[in-house]
């Protein structure tokens, strides 16, 4: 357990690495879906390296602002936390990739992602606007412009699709967020109160 915290996104670039040699060598195979994911993956891949090898401290920038220290917490299953999510959506997605649906819950996760590192400028008082991982963020919402471009062209999303994987994405991330905060032994209202205290 100690060597995944340590190296959980190491690991995850290299499965990612894997993943794009296989699937290269069998590009003109591969379904419509399988390609997107694949090109999700890589710039997952980056977006785990500017969150948090380099420049890295998005996830202190995170403390700082919920009232808790580095030294409190364990940042190393936090982050095994995200590198596992990350594998299960873009994992769940290529495996099952006759519906779209699952890819739908990563096209709402890079949507995401450009907005919360958008807003983490303000919200954290940066004096340049850029928060880590922003570049990547939105890297991934534009890969999320050219699947819903590319699906809709195909014809292959059921109806009510894209809703469907915004609610699963929700109930997944709210899952994640509290697997999280487990790790670092707090709750949501423990965060709630940091928040409120530091506005008084």
């Amino acid at each position: 357990m100690v060597f995944l915290k340590k190296y959980n996104t190491q690991i995850f670039i290299m499965i990612v690495v894997v993943l794009v040699i296989v699937d290269a060598l069998h590009w003109g195979q591969l379904s419509l879906i399988r390609k997107l994911v694949t090109v999700f993956a890589v710039v997952a891949a980056l977006h785990e390296i500017e969150e948090k090898i380099w420049p890295g401290g998005f996830y202190e920038l995170m403390l700082k602002k919920f009232g808790m220290k580095r030294e409190e917490v364990d940042l190393g299953r936090g982050s095994l936390a995200v590198s596992i999510y990350w594998l299960v959506l873009l994992g769940s997605a290529y495996l099952f990739d006759q519906q779209p649906v699952l890819l739908a819950m990563t096209i709402t996760l890079s949507f995401f992602e450009a907005f919360i590192h958008t807003a983490g400028i303000k919200i954290h008082h940066m004096p340049k606007p850029y928060t880590p991982g922003l570049v990547t963020a939105y890297c991934l919402a534009a890969v999320a412009v050219y699947s819903v471009i590319k699906i809709n062209a195909a014809g292959v999303m059921m109806k009510g699709g894209y809703w469907l994987g915004i609610v699963l994405w929700i109930v997944s991330f709210a899952c994640l967020m509290l697997t999280v905060l487990s790790g670092f032994g707090k709750k949501p209202s423990d965060i709630i109160a940091n928040l409120k205290s530091q506005k008084k």
